[in-house]
């Protein structure tokens, strides 16, 4: 077996489970730039450390070695990017609504009738190929968070992580204090895009 195809299984089965090099290493009883050579191809693990793998994963070597478990790595993997991409096209559905909604408040008061139905009329295309990818994309991200039972914010970057369920989080700002409250930040955010949007419109209409 090629040394980097088994050192992508080695790490996509650490990295599902969500643990890290170290407690991986010692877990099989090396050190962590072994398990890193391991995983990037440089090196081959001997006999009896395949052994130690397969233990410490509770699977036998030869389910190490056997392509179903390189196509439970590739769900993974997918399920990973499927996430992934959900988030990014959420994000630039989002900001395309209000770069939209920002363009039409300025188009109204410099462009014809005409030349604004223009605009929104291509916008408008825009904004139905930005929502059907939109939506897409949320449909397959919530067969994903269905089959891996992930249900917060939280699950959901730490699944993208490869962190394990259960298994201690970083003591950080982003796992203390946005993931556990991302419903009220998100309400927040949209609050204040809303309220900035509200004075906007004022302040143009008392221009005139």
């Amino acid at each position: 077996m090629v040394g980097r195809e088994l050192g992508m299984r080695i790490r996509a089965l650490r990295e599902e489970r969500g643990i890290t090099q170290e407690d991986f290493a010692h877990g099989v009883f090396v050190a962590r730039q072994t398990v890193s050579n391991w995983e990037r191809g440089r090196t081959l693990p001997d006999v009896e450390s395949l052994k130690l793998i397969a233990g410490f994963f509770g699977i036998t070597v030869d389910e190490l070695l056997d392509a179903d478990v390189q196509r439970m790595i590739d769900e993974t993997a997918d399920a990973r990017h499927t996430l992934i991409v959900w988030i990014v096209s959420s994000a630039i559905y989002f900001l395309a609504l209000v770069v939209e909604a920002a363009v039409g408040a300025s188009a109204q008061r410099v462009l014809s009738t005409v030349d604004l139905r223009g605009i929104e009329f291509v916008t408008g295309i825009l904004r139905l190929i930005l929502l059907t990818w939109f939506c897409v994309c949320a449909f397959r991200a919530q067969k994903v968070r269905r089959d891996r039972d992930l249900a917060t914010a939280l699950e959901i970057v730490a699944f993208i992580e490869g962190r394990r369920p259960g298994t201690p989080l970083p003591d950080t700002v982003l796992y203390r204090w946005i993931l556990p409250y991302f419903s009220f930040w998100w309400a927040a955010f949209l609050v204040i895009v809303c309220a900035l949007f509200v004075v906007t419109f004022a302040w143009d209409g008392a221009s005139f």
